[in-house]
């Protein structure tokens, strides 16, 4: 879950650059559609990151890969973040099938 809330913070660093025109030419401003969509986009991620640390890992791994589409390949770090919070889950679930398949069979 560390992964996912770094990914989030550096993600939420250039959106604050990207408001300030830290990436444009001088005299240049940034369209307002771009700051409100990679907003928006942030927003899912973070409910996505919180919705997979309450533990509704699937629809937050979903949401999390959906708000950081717009961030690549800064949103890599958070989706890879993602992944491992969400695969150990099923890693744990899968070891508790194989012990009680186990314990059946004898």
């Amino acid at each position: 879950m560390k992964t996912v809330f770094l990914g989030l913070g550096i993600t939420s660093l250039w959106w604050l650059g990207l408001i300030n025109g830290l990436y444009m030419e001088p005299g240049e401003s940034v369209p307002d559609v771009l700051i409100y969509l990679t907003g928006a986009s942030w927003l899912v991620a973070l409910l996505g990151a919180l919705m997979l640390w309450s533990g509704k890992h699937k629809t937050g791994f979903i949401l999390v890969i959906i708000g950081s589409i717009c961030f690549v390949p800064l949103g890599l770090i958070t989706v890879y973040g993602a992944r491992r919070a969400s695969s150990r889950r099923d890693d744990a679930s899968l070891d508790k099938r194989r012990a009680l398949a186990e314990e059946n069979s004898r």
